[in-house]
């Protein structure tokens, strides 16, 4: 073979070989593909906020887990979750009594352990007394707004039977309700108490006054726990660090709530600062409430579902993730 010959054959096999050089330098620097976590989110309040954070900041993405977080009404994150449609939910309470009745799930992380729900009523009743035979919407049946309506009710000495409840949806949906009459009084959260208050409605009373409890945070399946505890981790360790980065950095949690995120009416600036206040405030950065508030809980629940045999708090919570992940983040 001539030395010409040789040197054709030889540039010809480096350009093909070069193609997929390239090819494969692509390959090795595209990211590999993100494992699925799909939340479902009962309202756009500050209380879920932190996992719409954790999304936009990449801290889900670090994880390596693409979040989905999905609108869902309260009475049907459980059955979402049992189902496989889900794999947590942040209705905290509706797992909790789920959870009660002998459904197989467990809350492993609080948000917050002081409702910041509000009884809002139409204007023209003054006094909770009012309130018998009147109609209060609620998220769902067991769920926590149900719970806190009841609790306030049944401090001021008015039997729930008295009134009656409708399992409605979320706080959007009540508020709307009750903007429209159907309703006489809802629970409404944060930022929503406050445009209710300025749009004329009247605030009887405060749910943290009446009742403490785990709002917000992520409940999931005993499988998911047992199976699946690096998701798990994952999904705690991203929320825990969007939490602690709004309660550190307040000039980007303003601008983010005064973003499309929540319905803060006409005055957002304003309901912002309040609302920024509020959340902080009641915000849980460690995700773990003690096993007093847990009993407590379980005994509310108990009342209204009647188990045929007494359930402990390992049978409805499992703080053990939140905890290591807290510890690790100090």
């Amino acid at each position: 073979m001539s030395k010409i010959r040789r040197i054709v054959i030889l540039l010809l096999a480096s350009l093909t070989f070069l193609p997929a050089v390239k090819r494969s330098a692509v390959s090795a620097d595209r990211p590999g593909r993100l494992a699925p976590l799909r939340i479902a989110v009962v309202s756009r309040s500050t209380l879920d906020m932190p996992f719409f954070v954790a999304r936009e900041r990449g801290f889900f993405r670090e994880e390596g887990v693409g979040a989905e977080i999905i609108l869902m009404k309260a009475n049907l994150t459980v059955q979402a979750m049992l189902g496989g449609s889900v794999d947590f939910g942040t209705a905290t309470g509706t797992a909790v009594s789920a959870a009660v009745n002998g459904a197989d799930v467990r809350v492993v992380f609080a948000m917050s352990d002081k409702p910041s729900f509000d009884l809002v009523v139409q204007p023209s009743i003054t006094s909770i007394q009012q309130l018998r035979g009147k109609k209060i919407g609620t998220s769902g049946v067991g769920a926590l707004t149900e719970i806190l309506a009841r609790q306030i009710l049944i401090a001021n000495q008015i039997p729930p039977d008295q009134v009656t409840f409708l399992p409605l949806g979320t706080s959007d949906v009540t508020y709307a309700a009750l903007k429209a009459g159907v309703i006489d009084a809802t629970m409404v959260q944060i930022p929503q108490n406050f445009v209710a208050e300025d749009e004329g409605f009247r605030k009887l009373a405060s749910g943290v006054d009446f009742y403490r409890v785990v709002q917000g945070g992520l409940a999931t399946t005993k499988a998911t726990v047992s199976e699946r505890p690096e998701l798990v981790t994952k999904a705690i360790r991203a929320t825990t660090r969007a939490l602690r980065l709004i309660a550190n950095d307040k000039k980007y949690a303003l601008e983010f709530m005064k973003g499309p995120y929540l319905d803060l009416g006409k005055e957002r600036e304003r309901f912002a600062e309040r609302a920024y206040a509020a959340a902080v405030q009641g915000y849980l950065l460690s995700g773990v409430v003690d096993e007093k508030l847990q009993r407590e809980m379980i005994a509310v629940a108990a009342q209204r579902i009647k188990p045929q045999q007494p359930v402990t708090p390992e049978r409805v919570f499992d703080f053990s993730f939140a905890r290591r992940v807290s510890e690790a983040l100090r």
